[in-house]
C-alpha cells in the first residue's frame, strides 16, 4: 500500500475529527425536539411536507397549459388556412 502524503494525512485527520464531533453532537441533541418550523407552524422536517401544491404553482401551471393550447390552436388555424390557399 502506498504511503500517504502529508496533505492526505492531514485531510484524513480533519475528516476523523469532524466525524467525532458530529457523533458527539448527535448524542447531545438526541432527546431534543426540532426548534424550527416551516413558517406555517408545523415543526420539524414533516412541516415541509404538504398535502397539496402551493396556490401560485397551480395558477402558473394552469396558465401555461391554457396559453399553450391557445398557441397550438392558432398554429393549427394557420396551417388549416394555409392549406386551402
Amino acid at each position: 500500500m502506498p504511503e500517504l502524503s502529508e496533505s492526505q494525512t492531514a485531510a484524513m485527520a480533519a475528516i476523523a475529527r469532524a466525524a467525532q464531533e458530529a457523533a458527539r453532537d448527535e448524542r447531545h441533541d438526541a432527546g431534543r425536539k426540532a426548534d424550527w418550523n416551516d413558517g406555517a407552524g408545523r415543526p420539524g422536517v414533516l412541516g415541509f411536507v404538504e398535502d397539496r401544491a402551493p396556490r401560485g404553482l397551480v395558477l402558473r401551471v394552469f396558465l401555461y397549459v391554457a396559453v399553450g393550447h391557445v398557441f397550438a390552436a392558432f398554429v393549427y388555424l394557420l396551417f388549416t388556412l394555409g392549406g386551402k390557399g
